[in-house]
């Protein structure tokens, strides 16, 4: 085992834990797996992470920031249809880049669904995972055509992150690219006949 700067020691455990939590889901991500994904000792993630809990967070946050980075090519002053067509091809092109992540994000999603008591908002979530970004996006694009939507702004941004929990489920079981990305398609056609008056 090659020695890494400790930085770079941690970027390696967190990949190595995306790795396997998406593989093996959280319940399998062991600390032990992780060190020989990662190919480093076990003791460094000991060294590295005050305890797994630490680590799992860390994964859950790099999620997040790769996924709202997927939406920088998004212009909301192109109008509302344009924002709906453009966040659902960032959403799934983001999907095929990152399914491994994204595997993984939902099953730490599960997870705190499992572990949250009763008077926990676990639906805020999805807030960290572009929801918020994405309702942002149609809130400035539905302010730059000067015009309300058919449907709310909350309801346009929940069918899109609902059908692609459901879209990364179906992809990582059959890897049908074509068939996944007509489904992309239809769903912002579909988005686009709900959502622009008329």
């Amino acid at each position: 085992m090659a020695y890494l700067p400790a930085e770079e020691r941690r970027r390696s455990i967190i990949d190595a834990a995306v790795v396997v939590i998406a593989s093996h889901g959280l319940s399998g991500a062991t600390t032990r797996r992780i060190a020989e994904q990662a190919e480093a000792p076990l003791g460094a993630l000991h060294y590295c992470f005050r305890n797994k809990a630490e680590l799992i967070d860390l994964v859950a946050e790099r999620g997040a920031t790769m996924l709202r980075e997927a939406f920088d090519g998004v212009d909301p002053t192109r109008g509302l249809e344009a924002t709906i067509r453009d966040s659902v091809s960032a959403y799934w092109q983001w999907v095929q880049a990152n399914l491994g992540l994204q595997l993984a994000l939902l099953e730490l999603g599960m997870w705190r669904i499992r572990q949250a008591g009763e008077d926990e908002n676990v639906y805020s979530m999805y807030d960290a995972f572009g929801t918020d970004l994405l309702k942002r996006n149609l809130e400035l694009a539905v302010k730059a055509e000067k015009s309300e939507p058919a449907i709310t702004v909350e309801e346009i941004t929940r069918f899109i992150t609902h059908r692609f929990d459901g879209m990364i489920l179906e992809y990582a079981a059959s890897r049908d690219r074509a068939a996944c990305q007509r489904q992309a398609d239809l769903l912002a056609d579909a988005l686009v006949l709900l959502a622009l008056p008329g």
